[in-house]
C-alpha cells in the first residue's frame, strides 16, 4: 500500500497544473454548498424562529365546519304534499334575501377553552377578539387590526412581555382604556407612551385609547398595523357584544400543530389552523428555494467531478505503456486500481478541506453584512447563518464521493490493460 500511495503522489505532483485545477472545482463546489446552506438555512432558520415566537401555533376560529343552509334554501327543497292531503302554504319564490346581522361567536368560550387546556401537548390557551379598527391621531387616520386579549393569558401564548421597547406591558392589565401600539404604527400616528389616540369601528363605538406601551416583533406587518388593547375595550369598539371569537394556542411541540389543529376540528367542530397552514405559502417557497439550492450546488459539484474525471482519463491514456510495465513487474489489476482511486480521492479530500475552510471563513464575514429588509421584516439586520458540523460532514463526504465516483472509470480501464498487448505494440 506504501507503494501505491508513493505512485500515486507522485503522478499527482508530476502534473500539479492540471491536478489544481480539479481541486479547484472541488473546492467552489464545497465552498458553495457550505456558504448557501449557511445563508439558506438561516435566513429561514431566522424566519420560522420569529413567527413561532410572535405567533401561535394553532388558531381556532369561530367558523362552524360542515354544510350550513340558509332557512330560505330548506324551505324552498320542502317536498310536496302527498295527494290527497291539503297543501299547506309554502314558500315558492324569493324576492330579495337579507344578509343575517347575526354575529359569528365560539360559543361557551370560557368551557372550551378549559377543554382545550386539558389536551395533552397543549402549553397555553387563550381566547380573544379580532376586528379590523381604524386609529386617529390629530389629522392621521390608519386602518390596524385591533386585539382584545387578556394581558397575563396571551404572553404565555405569543410572548408580547418580551417585544415591549417602551412602556410597560403590566400597565395594559390595570388601565380600563390601556393600549399596547405596534412601534411602527405609533410612528406613523406620532404618538408615544402616555399620549392618547381614537379607535373606532364600523359597527362599534369610537372610543378614546391611551398609549401604555409600544412593541416591535420585526415584522412590518405587525409593527405597523396592530393594537392590543383588553378584551372588553375591543369588544365595546368592534360592536361585539361578550362574543369570543378566536381562540389561539401554544403547543409543548409546534410540529403537532397539524395534527393538534385536526383533533380540535373533530371535537369542537370549529375551523382550526395550524402555523403550517397559515404560512403555508412561505414555507411553499422555501422548499423551492432549497431544490434550486440543491441543484445548484449539485451542479458545481458534479462540474468539480468532471475534471477530475477528464484529467484521469488522459493519465491512463498517457500512461498505459507505465500501467504494463508494473503490471509486468507483479503488480495486480487490484493495485493498479487503488492508485487511480486514490489520486482521485487524494484531489477530492484537497479540494473539500479547502473549500470547507473557505466556506466557514465565509460565513464569518456575512455576518458582519447588513442585510437589506425584506420578506416582511421591518428593517435591516446581520445575516442570521446556518452553521453546523453537520453541514461540513455531508460536504466533505460527497465531495469525496463524487471524487472516487469520478475516477472510478478511468481506473478500471487502467486497471483492465493488458501488457502483453501493451509492451508488444511498443
Amino acid at each position: 500500500m506504501r507503494a501505491q500511495l508513493f505512485i500515486a503522489w507522485r503522478q499527482l505532483w508530476h502534473r500539479k497544473l492540471l491536478n489544481g485545477i480539479a481541486v479547484l472545482g472541488v473546492m467552489l463546489g464545497v465552498l458553495t454548498l457550505v456558504a448557501m446552506t449557511g445563508i439558506m438555512r438561516g435566513f429561514q432558520t431566522k424566519f420560522l424562529d420569529t413567527i413561532l415566537q410572535i405567533s401561535p401555533h394553532v388558531i381556532v376560529f369561530d367558523t362552524r365546519l360542515g354544510e350550513t343552509r340558509a332557512i330560505v334554501d330548506l324551505l324552498l327543497d320542502e317536498p310536496a304534499p302527498a295527494a290527497g292531503s291539503v297543501a299547506a302554504p309554502r314558500l315558492t319564490h324569493v324576492v330579495r334575501q337579507t344578509s343575517t346581522d347575526r354575529q359569528s361567536r365560539i360559543v361557551r368560550p370560557r368551557e372550551t377553552v378549559a377543554a382545550i387546556a386539558s389536551l395533552g401537548g397543549v402549553a397555553a390557551v387563550s381566547p380573544l377578539v379580532v376586528g379590523n379598527a381604524v386609529a386617529s391621531s390629530g389629522a392621521k387616520e390608519l386602518p390596524v387590526e385591533l386585539r382584545g386579549i387578556d394581558p397575563v393569558v396571551q404572553d404565555k401564548v405569543t410572548p408580547l412581555r418580551d417585544r415591549v421597547v417602551a412602556g410597560s406591558f403590566s400597565d395594559l392589565g390595570g388601565a380600563v382604556d390601556g393600549a399596547i401600539v405596534g412601534a411602527g404604527l405609533a410612528d406613523l400616528l406620532g404618538v408615544h407612551v402616555g399620549d392618547n389616540l381614537t379607535c373606532a369601528s364600523g359597527r362599534g363605538q369610537r372610543v378614546i385609547l391611551r398609549v401604555v406601551a409600544t412593541f416591535e416583533t420585526g415584522v412590518a406587518a405587525l409593527d405597523k398595523g396592530r393594537i392590543y388593547v383588553p378584551t372588553r375595550l375591543a369588544q365595546t369598539v368592534l360592536g361585539r357584544g361578550d362574543a369570543i371569537d378566536r381562540i389561539e394556542l401554544r403547543l409543548t411541540r409546534p410540529d403537532d400543530a397539524p395534527a393538534v389543529a385536526a383533533r380540535l376540528e373533530a371535537l369542537f367542530g370549529y375551523n382550526a389552523e395550524s402555523w403550517q397552514e397559515t404560512n403555508a405559502s412561505i414555507l411553499g417557497v422555501f422548499d423551492q428555494q432549497n431544490m434550486i439550492t440543491g441543484l445548484i450546488i449539485g451542479a458545481v459539484l458534479l462540474v468539480g467531478g468532471f475534471g477530475i474525471l477528464s484529467i484521469q482519463v488522459m493519465i491512463v491514456l498517457e500512461k498505459r505503456r507505465d500501467i504494463a510495465l508494473l503490471k509486468a513487474v507483479g503488480y495486480s489489476s487490484r493495485n493498479v486500481l487503488s492508485i487511480f482511486l486514490l489520486q482521485g480521492a487524494t484531489v477530492a479530500v484537497f479540494g473539500a478541506a479547502l473549500g470547507a475552510g473557505l466556506g466557514h471563513l465565509a460565513l464569518n464575514f456575512m455576518r458582519t453584512i447588513k442585510s437589506a429588509s425584506g420578506m416582511g421584516y421591518s428593517k435591516p439586520s446581520t445575516f442570521a447563518i446556518y452553521e453546523r458540523p453537520l453541514v461540513y460532514v455531508l460536504a466533505f463526504s460527497f465531495a469525496v464521493g463524487i471524487g472516487l465516483l469520478a475516477s472510478f472509470v478511468p481506473a478500471w480501464r487502467a486497471s483492465r490493460v493488458e501488457p502483453v498487448d501493451v509492451l508488444r505494440g511498443s
